[in-house]
């Protein structure tokens, strides 16, 4: 019986975990590079973004690599005060083998 072992579903982990350089935010039209505040793998993997002195209409969020270019995307309606706010990234890995006709 074939079985994807745990190991791989780790370093899976551990690379998309590693690809993520940080974030980008859009809050009244203007884009924030944002560091990642947290990153957890309790529930799957989760990156997490803080926004602590920004004020205004908070509209999308990104991670990003570190070349900048956009690996996860969230359309968002929010308006932020003076309250701080934390944007949760869940990912969930699935692995299964897949069956070739031969």
């Amino acid at each position: 019986m074939n079985e994807i072992q745990p190991l791989m579903i780790d370093l899976t982990q551990q690379f998309l975990s590693n690809l993520v350089a940080g974030a980008k935010v859009t809050i009244d039209g203007v884009v924030y590079d944002k560091e990642i505040y947290h990153t957890s793998t309790k529930y799957g993997l989760r990156k997490y973004v803080k926004l602590s002195l920004e004020k205004g209409l908070v509209t999308r969020a990104a991670l990003v690599d570190s070349y900048g270019r956009e690996l996860y995307v969230k359309t968002m309606n929010y308006q932020k005060g003076s309250q701080g706010y934390v944007i949760a990234f869940p990912l969930q890995l699935e692995a299964k083998e897949v069956k070739v006709s031969e």
